[in-house]
């Protein structure tokens, strides 16, 4: 770790990360979830430095030729000048990639930040952009960095999606095969006691290349032919863990009544159920579960069951319907309107949750992953093939259009039992 590294470390911002759990109450489910984003995005740094050692090792002629940097031939060489340079920006990215994140992590981001511009709501990637050039993290990269010729702007830029000369290291930091992926879904895993996140991180790492797009454009992640399995199994992990952790019953319930929690104490201490916006940082700063958890200490009510009483005591919503991961689009259609239903039906229900598939595994497909043949079996000609033509595996996923509908009863048995009678009638047994 460089001597940079650790200062941005300590400061209070990302410190704060170690009060913003990983994956929300999900261990309430996998008790062993208890980690943060903190440890996450030191992981995230360390695969992000060493993704680009090896690209620069691998591909410095076509570094040397696209974007000038000098060519590195073995690994004792020093990776001096631009090599340096992009090895640096690729770690600091991928270490304040989640300085940003509010309470619980992604709980309740559709809800709690305000709308941005009429199209989309403020983002957690927004916030960093804000913590990068407003805080000593900002002034730390400018002072430690000038002489890399890295500002704290060029890292803001990763982090938000714009677009960046090395367009290959913001795919690092930001794609179906990126390193965030790659470091949550073995970190969850081994958290969680799960194995269905696994895959062979080493080799794929090692066998990350660049491919030059055609006509003389920019440089773009990619695969050697022997890293294919590699990706395959890491987008199959991808999808395991999101159909049996990420979108597990439970796991979801807690997020739901949790978001709920959060607005009310917001709406408090605020006077408005939504985050600060990035613009008052500081404000936002101070909150991490622990703010959230205290509120819920003087919120919580047992005679009414209210959210706050709910997380403390753990007892979640119950689910009404679901349909299985893929349902059709009738399903789809009629489990829509059952919340609706429900409330007139069943007045009696405290509340009604509709619950639906937010992170898509499945989105591989919309990008494709070029991939290095080897010339040893196949010749030159082609050199280079795509994922989607050459993985029936992945190939075969289809998206995850999971629906579920929650009801809080008080502990009323029957009550519950009536409204799942009626909802499995009200879509005739189809899911």
């Amino acid at each position: 770790m460089l001597p940079h590294e650790r200062r941005i470390i300590d400061t209070p911002e990302f410190q704060r990360l170690r009060r913003v759990k990983q994956l929300g109450l999900t261990s309430y489910v996998y008790h062993g979830a208890e980690h943060s984003r903190f440890g996450h995005s030191l992981g995230v740094m360390h695969l992000a430095g060493k993704a680009i050692e090896n690209l620069l090792l691998k591909n410095g002629d076509l570094m040397r030729d696209v974007l000038g940097y000098p060519v590195v031939r073995d690994n004792t060489q020093d990776l001096a000048e631009g090599g340096t340079r992009l090895v640096s920006l690729a770690r600091l990215a991928g270490l304040l990639h989640d300085v940003g994140h509010s309470p619980f992590s992604h709980v309740g981001e559709r809800r709690l930040f305000k709308e941005k511009d009429g199209e989309r709501r403020w983002r957690h990637e927004d916030y960093s952009e804000a913590i990068i050039s407003s805080t000593e993290i900002g002034s730390i990269i400018n002072e430690e960095l000038d002489g890399y010729g890295i500002t704290s702007g060029d890292v803001a830029r990763i982090l938000v999606g714009a677009p960046i000369r090395e367009g290959f290291v913001s795919e690092l930091l930001s794609s179906p095969w990126d390193v965030d992926k790659m470091d949550y879904l073995l970190r969850d895993s081994l958290y969680c006691g799960v194995q269905y996140g696994r895959f062979d991180l080493e080799r794929l790492i090692r066998t990350l290349t660049l491919f030059r797009e055609p006509g003389g454009g920019s440089l773009i992640l990619a695969v050697e032919e022997g890293g294919l399995h590699a990706v395959e199994s890491l987008i199959l992990a991808r999808y395991f863990m999101f159909t049996q952790v990420y979108f597990h019953d439970v796991r979801r319930a807690y997020d739901l009544v949790l978001t709920d929690l959060i607005a009310e104490a917001l709406q408090k201490e605020r006077g408005e159920a939504y985050y600060p916006l990035p613009s008052q940082i500081q404000e936002f700063l101070a909150w991490d579960d622990v703010r959230i958890l205290a509120a819920a200490q003087n919120l919580s009510n047992k005679e009414a069951r209210n959210p706050a009483w709910s997380v403390l005591v753990r007892q979640h919503p119950r689910v009404i319907f679901s349909t299985l991961p893929h349902p059709g689009p009738l399903v789809v259609k009629n489990a829509g309107r059952l919340e609706n239903t429900l409330r007139a039906n069943f007045p009696e229900i405290e509340k009604v949750w509709t619950d639906k598939a937010i992170d898509h595994p499945e989105s591989y497909k919309e990008v494709d992953l070029p991939i290095k043949r080897d010339a040893k079996r196949h010749g030159q000609n082609p050199e280079w093939t795509f994922l989607r033509s050459e993985s029936r595996a992945v190939a075969s996923l289809e998206p995850i259009g999971q629906v579920r509908v929650y009801g809080e009863f008080k502990g009323d048995k029957a009550l519950e039992e009536r409204a799942v009678q009626f909802c499995q009638e009200q879509i005739g047994g189809l899911r």
